[in-house]
């Protein structure tokens, strides 16, 4: 392979890049638009959820109860409800998620010191609110029924005797590297491995197009090898990539707090290789595909979906079936997702993302011998 003619076909690349528009957008600033209104859209923490209660008790535990769970910015207890009509009413016109019913004896079976029961009715059109609601109310009314078990017994057994009686479990719970559980902390950073395929579209549409308008046939003309060509259109998408990599990461940590504990020139580097991966594949797809429509549509369906779906994203890969886990495997987004959440959010080393890093260096290989076995310097 000479070095001249692929640093000529890197040149040629280059001022293509420069001079359509479309394409300088695609490569450096619609990923990181896309990344942005992605993060808004769907790294979102659930919070200030509006639920009430339907008291039919006025004791002084049930006032208690209520003020417990008016102390919280997850949820937002409002109106008390009259009638299970008028519950009914706020569900349908989607005022409440959730409704506690608190029966008449409430207050008097606790201060007897027996158990008594609570309704709680949630709205399932929202499963995730739903959820959330009901995690919240569980543990809430768990805490409530622990402090009202401690006052009747140091009331009964005294405040003495109580003291004697340790906790049989102390759990502590420490959250690591993400202490407040934040959806856009775990999110933000793997959303840069779907939107960082775009450029792939770039690379793919790139040979087509060359392909339509004839000028590969000039191409095929010059004494330049099937090695040169293609490696030399990489690189230079790869340098333009990598400018739009920065600028995601720059967005993630100013816009949206994402720390980033790693190296950065442990990011650039595996990044490299991320786009080395996916743009080998890029060109092996290419070419076979006969129009830029073709193109497109291929690496929506090649890269985009199986990012959005099958990366890990939003769903652990190890939850899939065995089948899908082994296609989740070959799509360089999914290591990906792994180290960037690995250096971005706990600053992990070389020392444990490189099997991430030995398997799109794989992806790299295999793409790129194919892709060089298989482009036939002809047309038709």
């Amino acid at each position: 392979m000479s070095l001249a003619k692929t640093y000529a076909v890197m040149m040629k690349e280059t001022r293509h890049i420069l001079r359509d528009r479309t394409t300088f957008l695609l490569l450096l600033l619609i990923p990181v638009i896309l990344m942005i209104i992605f993060a808004y859209a769907l790294a979102v923490d659930i919070k200030e959820v509006p639920i009430t209660l339907l008291n039919y008790d006025r004791g002084v535990y049930s006032r208690d109860y209520v003020t417990m769970l008016s102390n919280s910015q997850d949820l937002v207890v409002g109106q008390p409800a009259e009638s299970y009509a008028q519950i009914e009413d706020w569900f349908d016109r989607s005022l409440v998620k959730a409704v506690i019913v608190i029966p008449p004896e409430f207050s008097e079976s606790l201060q007897a010191g027996r158990p008594t029961d609570i309704q709680l009715l949630v709205d399932g059109t929202d499963p995730a609110t739903a959820e959330f609601a009901m995690n919240h109310i569980l543990s809430r009314s768990m805490v409530f029924g622990y402090d009202v078990a401690i006052e009747i017994l140091s009331r009964q057994a005294g405040t003495g005797a109580l003291a004697a009686i340790k906790e049989p479990i102390d759990l502590r719970v420490r959250t690591w590297y993400n202490p407040n559980l934040s959806n856009q902390v775990g999110i933000v950073p793997a959303l840069l491995a779907l939107v960082l395929n775009l450029p792939a579209l770039a690379v793919m549409t790139s040979l087509v197009r060359e392909k339509e308008l004839g000028t590969l046939e000039a191409i095929f003309a010059t004494p330049l090898s099937r090695g040169e060509l293609l490696v030399g259109k990489i690189i230079p998408y790869v340098f333009f990539s990598l400018i739009s990599a920065i600028l995601c990461a720059a967005a993630a940590v100013s816009i949206f707090d994402v720390p980033f504990r790693g190296s950065f020139p442990l990011f650039l580097f595996m990044t490299t290789i991320f786009f080395l991966a996916a743009f080998s594949m890029a060109l092996l797809i290419s070419i076979f595909l006969p129009t830029q429509a073709a193109a497109a549509i291929g690496g929506l369906l090649i890269f985009i979906f199986p990012a959005f779906f099958l990366s890990g994203i939003f769903f652990p890969v190890s939850a899939f079936p065995d089948m899908v886990r082994m296609e989740a495997s070959f799509i360089p987004s999914t290591p990906f997702v792994a180290i960037v959440r690995g250096l971005m959010i706990k600053g992990q080393g070389l020392d444990a993302l490189w099997p991430q890093a030995a398997l799109m260096l794989g992806v790299f290989v295999v793409m790129t011998l194919f892709s060089i076995l298989l482009f036939k310097k002809k047309i038709g």
